[in-house]
């Protein structure tokens, strides 16, 4: 989990980050999701973001798109 506050802004700096960086589809996305999210900046654990990927691999849409989602919704609630 967090070992700092959440701050937003920190938050939307790594998700543009990886926006731009994250090429090959959602499976190469959550590689970065889980480099990134999980094991540097410690916003999710690798268990909650393997779940989270995989409850919207059911949804229709892109799922790393909804992935995200999922992890700020996580973070920040419905704000």
């Amino acid at each position: 989990m967090l070992n700092a506050p959440f701050r937003y802004k920190d938050f939307l700096k790594d998700v543009s980050i990886l926006s731009v960086s994250s090429f090959g589809g959602p499976q190469a996305h959550l590689a970065h999701f889980q480099n990134i999210l999980a094991k540097k900046k410690n916003y999710v654990t690798e268990e909650e973001l393997i779940e989270l990927n995989a409850l919207c691999q059911v949804l229709p849409g892109p799922t790393s798109t909804q992935t995200i989602t999922a992890v700020g919704y996580k973070l920040g609630g419905p704000n």
